[in-house]
């Protein structure tokens, strides 16, 4: 597990400040205790153990809590990753009243992470990966083509995410635009992929 960069930026939502953590650093591990996490910026991993090792389980972006264990004084149930470069923070919580809008947060939250895994592990592959540069769009709160390419994650972390190989999204990537080949894609529009959300153009 990689250690974390306690670094303080500029938080978004209202929030004072953040801790920057970079793609591939662990923000939270599975079986420790420790407080409630809301996403500013980025998008983050969920993974349990299984039989065949780590599985992701729900991907969070931004405004999203992560920890929701700590709710009911359980130790976390999954190991939280950062997908790309991503900010979060300590989730305050003060008084009944929060407790209780954090908890309805969570489960709405949940029904939705539930949605957006059963599409991305659903259809072709072309489909599945629309739908996760979609996300990830969201996380980044940009419009659509707004999406720079050195902010994806890596392939074998995408291809992990939508139940593929890093060969197939790699191919995928190169078909909707082969200038921009490995891991620097560019959906057009077929399949689904372009469809879903282009990216910026190259500069």
């Amino acid at each position: 597990m990689k250690k974390i960069e306690l670094k303080s930026v500029p938080a978004a939502r209202g929030m004072s400040t953040g801790v920057r953590i970079p793609r591939g650093q662990t923000l939270l591990q599975i079986g420790t205790a420790g407080t409630v996490w809301r996403v500013l910026t980025g998008a983050f991993r969920l993974e349990r153990l299984t039989g065949g090792g780590q599985t992701v389980v729900h991907l969070a972006l931004a405004g999203d809590l992560v920890g929701v264990e700590a709710l009911c004084a359980e130790p976390y149930a999954c190991t939280v990753t950062a997908l790309v470069d991503s900010v979060a923070t300590p989730e305050p919580m003060v008084g009944e009243s929060a407790l209780s809008a954090t908890l309805a947060a969570a489960l709405l939250q949940q029904q939705r992470q539930s949605l957006d895994m059963a599409l991305m592990r659903s259809g072709t592959a072309p489909v599945r990966l629309g739908h996760l540069l979609g996300l990830l769009t969201r996380a980044f709160d940009l419009p659509s083509g707004g999406l720079d390419r050195k902010a994806l994650p890596a392939l074998k972390d995408m291809a992990q995410i939508i139940d593929s190989t890093p060969e197939t999204v790699c191919r995928e990537l190169t078909r909707a635009r082969p200038a921009l080949a490995r891991q620097t894609p560019a959906p057009a529009p077929s399949a689904g992929l372009g469809a879903v959300m282009p990216f910026a153009p190259p500069g």
